[in-house]
């Protein structure tokens, strides 16, 4: 079965998407996601990693901040994604930075159980990629079974409803597929009871106002290359699904919350 992102990752590091990227984002560090480097590099510190940890990525997508916190930490790394096209742009870039065997990437569905030993990772990351998933529940209480005890978990969630939201809005959100909105406090809830402690929370929202807008506008200054490249009817899906992204985010309505939670 072919995941819904595949199509999005089938040119990923072609020249177009690289410079995309790069107006997009101010520095590509080969993100799909509304992470930019700068709140990346913020956040590295938190996850207290050295080169004897072991950090595994929930949805690591082709492996931009894994690399890039790779890099900055020299950490062992795995990277999960369901999608064969994202772990292929993975293995690509992890090869081109000398990082191949340092990093480990798996093509894995994150809704079944992780096909790791009992506290085998000493940090968990998952950026933008809770929302996908089916039972944020389980999720929680297998990464804290693979976490070491004291490892950390740190996930952004772009799905947290902090205002009125349509129906035709939560259409134009979800184009790639399954999506899970939740209110506010119901992820500190799971993690406790997956037994977690919970040490920060940061409203990421800005960070995403500013990716998603630089997205936008960077794809609409290429329009002719990508409607060639896509088709006019993809293009203008995902300028739609973009601007829901952003009117929702200037309105706070839905937002993107960073969480920082440690295992007992």
């Amino acid at each position: 079965m072919t995941a819904p992102y595949d199509r999005l990752y089938e040119h990923f590091d072609s020249p177009l998407m690289r410079q995309l990227r790069a107006e997009a984002y101010g520095e590509n560090i080969g993100q799909h996601s509304w992470v930019t480097a700068e709140e990346l590099l913020g956040n590295i510190p938190k996850l207290k990693l050295s080169p004897e940890s072991r950090l595994l990525d929930l949805g690591c997508g082709p492996a931009g901040p894994l690399t890039y916190i790779s890099v900055q930490t020299k950490c062992q790394a795995v990277g999960l994604d369901v999608s064969a096209n994202a772990i292929a742009a993975a293995r690509t870039r992890a090869a081109s930075l000398g990082l191949s065997e340092k990093i480990t990437l798996q093509q894995t569905d994150l809704n079944e159980p992780l096909p790791f030993a009992d506290a085998h990772f000493h940090a968990v990351v998952s950026i933008d990629v809770l929302l996908h998933l089916r039972d944020r529940a389980a999720i929680f209480q297998e990464v804290a079974r693979v976490l070491a005890s004291g490892g950390r978990l740190l996930f952004t969630d772009a799905g947290v409803i902090t205002g009125p939201v349509s129906s035709e809005e939560i259409q134009r959100r979800t184009p790639h597929g399954y999506a899970q909105f939740v209110p506010p406090g119901v992820n500190e809830q799971l993690l406790e009871r997956a037994g977690f402690r919970l040490i920060e929370t940061c409203n990421r929202t800005p960070d995403l106002l500013k990716s998603a807008t630089g997205r936008l506008a960077a794809r609409e200054s290429r329009r002719i290359e990508l409607e060639k490249l896509e088709g006019s009817s993809t293009f203008e899906a995902e300028q739609q699904y973009l601007e829901t992204v952003v009117a929702l985010a200037e309105r706070t309505a839905l937002s993107r919350i960073m969480y920082l939670a440690e295992s007992r």
